[in-house]
């Protein structure tokens, strides 16, 4: 029994595991699912009865400002101690719950998706229009989200948006072409800011120009990578010139204009998508790396871009051999691109970092002193892990990493906790590259993979205690220097003024 509030929460109606760990916080966020099932559900019946006291349709036109629906968030909002905006959100969430995605709220009352699931799907509907077209959206998507296994809110935004790519290809490219082109520059009291508003993929290039420009400073540079990046803007914008800040006479940065130019030549914008949509035949949607699924339309947009190179992914080649012949840790190209584009995202389940960002992690260890005995460099031993993941994965006492491809050659990745929880996710891909998974092996089973030795674990340069105490003083310190700055502006503002007038 749970108190708040001097109210009791009986937990024993519900299924929860009974020691502290994974599987305990899985059946309580089912619990958050259901119970915000349930909310929408009255919230839905208030609106309903409202409706019904005052004599007028759910979707009758109504211009007053305190119609059914205000007064039904107004209760909410008192009920729930929230804002306006927050009850109005609450309610509209309520009415998409039960009007138009009723098949992807079940999942949420069954435990397959979480709260911030239900809430991505519900933002990729909103716009489409027609109650056939959101019936088949909802039916898509609950389909998909239901096999998919641990489902993020990643994951459930991407399906969405696939269904709608799929099925309403017309209108996401509607939706797309009415957000425009152009930049903003807004000025407040402390600062101004910049936005650019522009397409997946030349978003995609600014984001990958501005890192590869702030990582041409050398590591002596006293600024952080969010201020790098933003001088780095500045430079490019402005045709300034960026510069390394260490202002050591041993700068090993001498020839940043050449360093920039060569960073800014490999800058490369991956996307997946078939054969069949870029010749116009088939209207399957595509996967752009670091943004997601992108509608047909936008498929042949991109393939008829000048700078746009295509290069065909010949899956089937990989049965003659995924690693390289020279060095088999290493895979070939085909392989890399074809295990990073089935992924999509890093591995670990609610992980966004995207695939062509994150290493290639072979699940189990590969043998340096013995190739033939470890785990081998194939699609069915490989999945994209962002640099963080892979060093827990690594050198994590407790946890197990897994990779199944089932009988129907879908691929899955395992984690299973140092508690004994499991997920098991599917490539997030694999409607794009199924033939990924049906690829021949041609190796063994592994019998004595590599062994790490704890020894090559990173280190930091200072523990988590001393970096948060040291932010914390710095925030103090901030705030010191403005109440000083502001008590000087007061001081001498009293000093120059005129004697006063009595």
């Amino acid at each position: 029994m749970i108190m708040t509030n001097g109210v009791g929460i009986d937990l024993d109606r519900f299924r929860i595991a009974g020691e502290d760990g994974g599987a305990r916080l899985h059946d309580l966020r089912a619990i958050e699912g259901a119970a915000m099932f349930e909310r929408f559900q009255t919230v839905y019946r208030m609106l309903v009865s409202a409706a019904a006291a005052a004599g007028v349709g759910l979707d009758a036109v109504d211009l007053r400002v305190v119609d059914v629906f205000a007064s039904v968030s107004r209760e909410v909002a008192v009920s729930l101690c929230v804002s306006a905006g927050a009850a109005d959100r609450q309610v509209h969430h309520a009415t998409e719950a039960v009007e138009r995605l009723p098949q992807v709220a079940r999942l949420l009352r069954d435990g397959v998706i979480g709260v911030a699931a239900f809430d991505a799907v519900i933002l990729q509907v909103t716009g489409v229009e027609g109650p056939d077209l959101v019936a088949a959206i909802d039916a898509t998507t609950a389909a998909d989200l239901a096999e998919m296994g641990g489902v993020s809110r990643g994951d459930a935004d991407q399906s969405a948006r696939r269904a709608v790519a799929e099925l309403d290809p017309d209108g996401l490219r509607a939706k797309r072409e009415a957000r425009g082109k152009g930049v903003t520059v807004s000025h407040e009291v402390d600062g101004s800011d910049v936005a650019i508003s522009t397409s997946p993929e030349d978003a995609a290039r600014i984001d990958t120009s501005l890192t590869a420009v702030a990582e041409t400073a050398c590591k002596h540079d006293p600024r952080g990578k969010a201020e790098r990046r933003h001088d780095a803007a500045v430079a490019l914008l402005t045709g300034g010139r960026f510069a390394c800040a260490c202002g050591r006479d041993d700068c090993p940065v001498t020839a940043p204009a050449e360093e920039i130019a060569a960073a800014l030549a490999k800058i490369v914008v991956h996307v997946v998508a078939d054969a069949a949509t870029i010749a116009g035949d088939a209207d399957k949607a595509g996967w752009m790396d670091g943004f997601g699924v992108i509608d047909p339309h936008h498929v042949r947009e991109v393939a008829a871009r000048g700078d746009a190179i295509l290069r065909p992914l010949d899956i089937a080649g990989l049965a003659d051999g995924a690693a390289q012949a020279g060095n088999p840790y290493r895979p070939t190209a085909a392989c890399d691109t074809a295990v990073r584009a089935v992924h999509g995202v890093c591995s670990e389940p609610g992980c966004e970092r995207p695939a062509w960002k994150s290493d290639l992690d072979h699940v189990v260890e590969f043998n340096h002193e013995d190739p033939a005995a470890g785990g081998a460099t194939c699609p069915c031993n490989l999945n994209s892990k962002c640099r963080l993941h892979h060093l827990y994965k690594t050198f994590a006492d407790g946890w197990i990493d897994d990779q199944i491809i089932d009988a129907n050659g879908v691929i899955w990745s395992e984690v299973t906790t140092p508690t004994g929880y499991t997920v098991r996710s599917r490539a997030r891909n694999m409607w794009l590259l199924p033939e990924v998974g049906s690829v021949p092996c041609r190796h063994g089973e592994p019998v004595a993979p590599g062994v790490v030795d704890d020894a090559d674990q990173p280190s930091r340069s200072r523990s988590r205690t001393k970096a948060k105490h040291a932010y914390r003083m710095q925030i103090r310190s901030r705030r010191r220097y403005v109440t000083a700055c502001e008590a000087t502006a007061r001081a001498a503002d009293l000093d120059s003024a005129a004697p006063p007038p009595f």
